[in-house]
């Protein structure tokens, strides 16, 4: 028999695949935490919107090869940790150990799901296994966007802000577009499945740039004059009564710069005069205006709205979702030992049924501070009602020259995207800005700037398909997450599948 030579190349090239799995086995937890703190600094810092399809890839590839240990899970977790870390930076106001503690609370929205996904790994199906995990994670987002302790914000499908995905959120909301951003890491993660990531990619591509040109062509506006007003001033924790005294002069100054339109109505951001409006007067304004400001009852406080306009005064909202520790204080007195560790700035009552504003021939709806990082209160707000315009009241100027107040104003955008609904944003330090119902900015007045934003904004609102499955969505993928996880547990997808 005639002796085979061995093909050198293929030699070369299996002792190169040696040599990187044996580097990548040393050194897998270094590089991951490597990619972590290449992806948070460049989502954040940098702008490179893209990488989001991309930066879990490298983590996910991991977890499907990992060994549960408590060494791997505490590097998991850790790896998390240092991502939120970076990404909440802008809380640094309130002290480094909220930024820790917020990071701590962060991580657990992901570290969770993926251990109980790993308990259940074998059971899970071939044809679900690449999906499942997508699942758990957007169901877990969900509910950190839930409840009392919401935190809507750092969701993943906010980075997708300026790209043709974005427009895609009008049929299936930000929550849609996580799933997606975990789905596509999921399947670049398995070198057999990069080719399925990227014809999704370039399916979504198409679909969000026909969506953005069908939507830039909806015709069915109203128009009205409108006039926002930024002071540009920094909050303080403790009262002090010049400050306030400068700060009402400031935005009666503007109240003055306003009259040179006078058809227009005035938009002010929240709580500008820190006083009860209702029981103590400090403007009379000329022309209709909406001021945020302080309403007072029974020795109970809101974070309120009111409509003025010369001798007419109306209380027309009061804030419904109140921040954990901001605004009121939800540890109960038996642990208020914490108080101290923790930042307390507000102590408001919440707001009961709130209604819409009429207008001239607007409906209007408000919303006061974080109460757009919320879709479903916002579903909730909209739905079977006239609302045709939203009216977002914000001060981000608590976090200085952060990433905040641009990450928010986003957040704003994929709400009008999401619910095919124009915004007004009126921030204390900016930006402010008129958005229309497809997420565009038609006018803006810069952060860190004081001065009067007029525009002749078209309103014009139309039904998306998210506005109309907003939490029939989520409560699928939780009821999706749920059943994979049961049927998996208990091992019985062996009997169907």
């Amino acid at each position: 028999m005639r002796e085979q030579n061995p093909d050198h190349s293929n030699l070369k090239f299996i002792r190169l695949t040696s040599l990187f799995v044996d580097i990548t086995k040393k050194n897998f937890w270094l590089l991951t935490i490597l990619t972590t703190i290449f992806a948070a600094t460049t989502l954040h810092y940098f702008d490179n919107n893209i990488l989001i399809f991309f930066f879990l890839s490298p983590l996910f590839y991991i977890i499907r090869n990992l060994e549960l240990n408590k060494k791997n899970s505490f590097l998991l977790y850790f790896n998390f940790f240092l991502y939120f870390l970076i990404s909440t930076t802008w809380f640094s106001i309130f002290g480094i150990h909220i930024i820790v503690l917020m990071s701590l609370y962060l991580s657990l929205f992901w570290f969770l799901p993926i251990i109980v996904w790993k308990k259940i790994e074998k059971n899970i199906p071939r044809k679900l296994y690449t999906i499942s995990l997508p699942i758990f994670l957007t169901s877990s987002e969900i509910l950190r966007n839930s409840g009392t302790f919401a935190f809507g914000l750092e969701t993943p499908g906010y980075f997708l802000v300026d790209t043709p995905f974005m427009y895609i959120a009008s049929l299936i909301g930000v929550t849609g577009l996580t799933f997606l951003i975990f789905y596509i890491n999921m399947l670049f993660s398995s070198k057999k499945n990069i080719s399925k990531a990227l014809y999704l990619l370039s399916f979504l591509i198409i679909a969000g740039t026909a969506i953005n040109f069908l939507y830039s062509n909806y015709h069915d506006t109203k128009n009205q004059e409108f006039t926002i007003l930024q002071g540009n001033f920094r909050p303080i924790f403790l009262y002090n009564e010049n400050y306030e005294k400068l700060i009402n002069k400031q935005y009666i100054d503007l109240f003055d710069q306003a009259k040179q339109y006078p058809n227009s109505l005035i938009v002010t951001p929240e709580v500008i005069f820190r006083t009860c409006l209702n029981k103590e007067s400090i403007i009379t304004p000329n022309q209709p205006s909406l001021i945020g400001s302080i309403y007072c009852k029974d020795d109970s406080y809101y974070n309120s709205i009111y409509f003025l306009n010369k001798n007419e005064k109306r209380l027309v909202y009061e804030k419904e979702h109140l921040v954990p520790f901001g605004e009121f204080n939800p540890i109960p007195k038996s642990l208020s030992f914490l108080d101290k560790f923790l930042p307390q700035l507000g102590n408001f009552k919440e707001g009961k049924n709130p209604k819409s504003f009429e207008y001239r021939d607007l409906y209007i709806g408000f919303l006061i501070c974080f109460e757009d990082t919320l879709p479903n209160l916002i579903y909730k707000r909209l739905k079977n009602s006239k609302i045709n315009l939203l009216v977002v009241a914000s001060n981000d100027g608590w976090f200085k020259n952060t990433i905040e107040p641009i990450e928010h104003l986003n957040i704003s955008r994929f709400r009008a995207i999401e619910f095919g609904i124009p915004i007004i944003r009126a921030a204390n330090t900016g930006p402010s800005a008129f958005i229309n119902s497809n997420g565009d900015i038609m006018e803006i007045l810069p952060a860190n700037k004081a001065g009067v934003l007029f525009y002749d904004f078209k309103i014009k609102r139309y039904k998306t398909l998210y506005s109309k499955i907003s939490s029939k969505e989520e409560k699928l993928f939780i009821l999706i997450s749920s059943i994979i996880l049961t049927l998996s547990f208990f091992n019985i997808f062996r009997k169907f599948l």
